[in-house]
């Protein structure tokens, strides 16, 4: 069996020849939950009883923003009313970069609480991801057409879904309050719909929203792998070790005996065997990535994304390099190999491993959700990534992140064909559009894990309150975990976040009926002055007459 490797979501489309070391594009795990049915099936701690029927809102705009442009299409929604009684709010989770069932499957917080607040459960699709596609097969085809995948045209369909649900959708549902949830990129445009349409949304539950990451606002490049280095430390992990087995895989690709080792050690795919020094770079970056998405889902329990994994993997990954201070290079590298082995491998029954990107299939293969995310990180997502090395992180240096080589060696290089030009990037345009200053809308509750590499872009590195905007630390918390279902091996620490987060909502809700109530009693004191107005102008009229 062939399998992709996490760093090859990108290079899928431009090819390991092309490689530019340490340049990558990350994706929410979660994305990879639903892409190969032989890993189709729902996070070990998750339930399975979600249930939810398919639904498409079918006149959305393409371009919310140009009244000479009338044309629609097929927005997806996934909608659950089992629990919503008539006038109960309305749970909203705001689609990421991936098809929209990864994440109904994967966001068990918003199940678990609905019944408590007889609230309807939505799952809006992003634009451009799963079956939502403005142009069919042909909307990754041009310019022309991915110019209208963007966070605000998305906001904007959200907007659009929310108006329809409340008037037309959902029974009396006009003065239901919406609370916006999401995860990692879903969670910036949960906190985004909060901030742009506030009318319409409540408040926002936004977890390992990375809302900082962008030039000017990010305190350091190397920020993710640092705080990978950090998970795999705090886990026991000998870092150094993990960066001397980097430099062995070079040292040992040094000969043609050695690359054969490696080949022979790692199982790879025919169609994938390393032949020169440089395609080492496709291991090592494929080791690097996979630490990354390690410390991402370092759950306290079993996990199935691309493939399943074992509780805390950090600490499993970690059992490799114990007492490796006196490894030599094969050594290291076969520690190398039993970590990839543990991500890929964990069941025992993958025969091979598939590391060339121009020669493996598998489940990225045409995947047009990997062709949308790598255009909005060439558009308005662009966020610094590199390496500072050791002692800061455990990887090769590659600081300082390089804009201009960022967008010649990746964004051409996937969209020159169709007509790309890095003049289209728009690396500031994220913190000009939404800006710093949540607290002016209030009603925010940002959620990190420490473990979590993504936590670094968050809006506070601690527990911390701003008027109504909330920011909650997860010491033992990795990528959203709070939104994740119940668990019997959840940590104290997410309990309690979830029970504040719960408090917070209530909060949020009981304010919102407070206040429509408020608006009744005015709209009914003013029709009885009307009536009173108009009775009085009766009188008057038949006095004069």
């Amino acid at each position: 069996m062939k399998l992709i490797p996490f760093y090859f979501l990108l290079l899928l489309f431009w090819g390991g020849n092309n490689v530019i070391n340490s340049i990558t594009i990350l994706r929410d795990p979660v994305t990879f939950s639903t892409l190969d049915n032989k890993f189709n099936t729902l996070l070990r701690g998750q339930k399975d009883e979600y249930k939810w029927v398919e639904e498409y809102y079918d006149k959305m705009p393409i371009d919310h923003f140009n009244y000479n442009d009338d044309k629609t299409f097929k927005l997806r929604y996934l909608i659950n009313t089992v629990y919503y009684k008539p006038g109960g709010p309305i749970f909203f989770y705001t689609g990421n970069e991936g098809t929209i069932e990864a994440f109904a499957q994967n966001t068990g917080f918003m199940w678990d609480i609905a019944p408590d607040y007889h609230a309807a459960i939505i799952f809006a699709e992003h634009r451009f991801y799963g079956k939502s596609l403005p142009f069919g097969n042909d909307s990754f085809g041009s310019i022309q057409n991915l110019s209208y995948l963007s966070s605000s045209q998305a906001l904007a369909d959200f907007a659009v879904l929310i108006k329809f649900l409340k008037k037309d959708k959902l029974p009396n549902a006009i003065k239901s309050p919406v609370i916006a949830f999401g995860g990692s990129y879903g969670g910036m445009l949960a906190s985004a719909l909060r901030l742009k349409y506030p009318h319409l949304c409540e408040g926002a539950i936004a977890s390992s929203a990375p809302i900082y990451w962008f030039q000017g606002k990010l305190s350091k490049d190397n920020t993710y792998d640092s705080i990978v280095t950090r998970t795999f430390k705090l886990s026991g992990c000998n870092v150094d070790s993990i960066s001397k087995s980097i430099d062995a895989v070079k040292n040992i690709m040094s000969n043609k005996d050695g690359i054969k080792w490696i080949n022979e050690l790692f199982k790879f795919d025919n169609k994938s065997l390393l032949t020169k020094l440089e395609d080492g770079e496709w291991l090592i970056d494929n080791f690097k990535d996979t630490l990354g998405t390690m410390a991402m889902v370092d759950y306290p329990y079993e996990s199935n994304f691309l493939s399943p994994l074992p509780a805390s993997p950090v600490k499993e990954a970690c059992k490799y390099f114990e007492g490796s201070e006196k490894f030599d290079d094969k050594t290291l590298v076969t520690s190398m190999y039993k970590v990839l082995n543990l991500y890929y491998n964990y069941t025992g029954k993958v025969s091979n491993l598939c590391v060339n990107p121009d020669a493996c299939s598998g489940p990225f293969s045409g995947l047009g959700d990997v062709i949308g995310w790598t255009w909005q990180a060439c558009t308005e997502m662009i966020m610094p990534m590199c390496d500072n090395g050791p002692p800061e992180d455990m990887f090769p240096k590659s600081c300082p992140f390089n804009l201009n080589n960022y967008l010649e060696n990746v964004c051409k290089k996937t969209f020159g064909k169709i007509g790309y030009k890095t003049s289209l990037a728009a690396p500031d345009w994220y913190m000009t559009n939404y800006g710093d200053n949540y607290e002016t809308v209030g009603n925010i509750v940002f959620a990190n894990g420490y473990l979590d590499p993504w936590s670094g872009g968050g809006w506070m590195l601690k527990p911390a309150t701003k008027g109504s905007v909330v920011s909650l630390i997860i010491s033992s918390g990795a990528h959203h975990y709070d939104l994740r279902g119940r668990n019997k091996l959840d940590t104290p620490e997410v309990k309690e976040v979830r029970r504040l987060q719960m408090k917070h909502i209530t909060h949020w809700i009981r304010k919102a009926k407070k206040r429509h109530a408020k608006e009744l009693k005015h709209q009914l004191r003013e029709k009885q002055l009307q009536k009173k107005h108009q009775s009085l102008n009766r009188q008057a009229i038949k006095l004069l007459c």
